[in-house]
C-alpha cells in the first residue's frame, strides 16, 4: 500500500470514528443541558475562541465546497474535502449553540481575523483554479488553514482552566486537524 492510499484510508478511518463518537443527536437537547449542568461558565478567552472558531471553520467549509463544485477532483482529496464541510459545520452550529445558550453571540466571518484565515487573494486563487489544478492548491491551503486553528487551540489549551465544552472543542481540532494535516501533506507529495 502506498503512503498516499495509507493516508487517504487513515483520514476516512478516523473520520467515520469522529463522526460517530462526537455525534451530538438532538441540538435542542443539548442547549439546555449546556445552559443547565454545573460545568465551569465560559470566560471571555472561551466565548473569544468559539467565535473565532466559528468563523475559521466557515472559511474551511466554504473553501471545501469550493472544491467539490470544481467537479472532477481526485476522489480521495475529494472525500477529505466532503469530511470537513461535515465535520466542521456540525461544529459550527454545536458551537453558535453553546454561544446562544450562554447569551453570547453568534461567530461571524469577521471574528475569525488571526491564525490561519485566508486572504482574499488566497480564497481567489482557489476559486480560479481549475478542476486539474485546484486539488494541490486546495491542499496547500487547507493544511495552512488548519495550522491556525491548531494554534489557536493549543493557545487556548496552554491557557488557564476554562469551559470543559471550549476545551474539549479544541482538544478535538488539535486532534482532527493534524491528522488531516498529515494525510493531506502525503497526498501532496509526488
Amino acid at each position: 500500500m502506498t503512503v498516499r492510499r495509507l493516508a487517504a484510508a487513515l483520514v476516512l478511518a478516523l473520520a467515520a470514528v469522529t463522526v460517530v463518537l462526537l455525534r451530538t443527536g438532538d441540538r435542542d437537547v443539548e442547549k439546555q443541558q449546556v445552559a443547565s449542568e454545573s460545568v465551569a461558565a465560559p470566560s471571555g478567552t472561551d466565548v473569544h475562541y468559539a467565535q473565532m472558531m466559528v468563523a475559521h471553520h466557515e472559511q474551511a467549509v466554504r473553501m471545501s465546497r469550493t472544491l467539490i463544485a470544481k467537479g472532477d477532483v481526485p476522489e480521495r482529496i475529494r472525500l477529505i474535502a466532503e469530511f470537513i464541510v461535515h465535520d466542521q459545520q456540525r461544529e459550527i452550529d454545536q458551537t453558535n449553540d453553546w454561544l446562544t445558550a450562554w447569551n453570547q453571540p453568534a461567530g461571524t466571518p469577521e471574528g475569525g481575523s488571526a491564525h490561519g484565515m485566508l486572504t482574499q487573494a488566497q480564497l481567489d486563487e482557489l476559486d480560479r483554479a481549475d478542476a486539474r489544478t485546484a486539488a494541490p492548491v486546495f491542499l496547500r491551503l487547507m493544511i495552512e488553514h488548519h495550522r491556525g486553528a491548531i494554534t489557536m487551540s493549543r493557545s487556548l489549551l496552554d491557557g488557564p482552566g476554562g469551559n470543559a465544552y471550549i476545551h474539549s472543542l479544541a482538544k478535538h481540532v488539535v486532534n482532527e486537524q493534524t491528522a488531516e494535516n498529515d494525510a493531506m501533506t502525503a497526498l501532496l507529495k509526488p
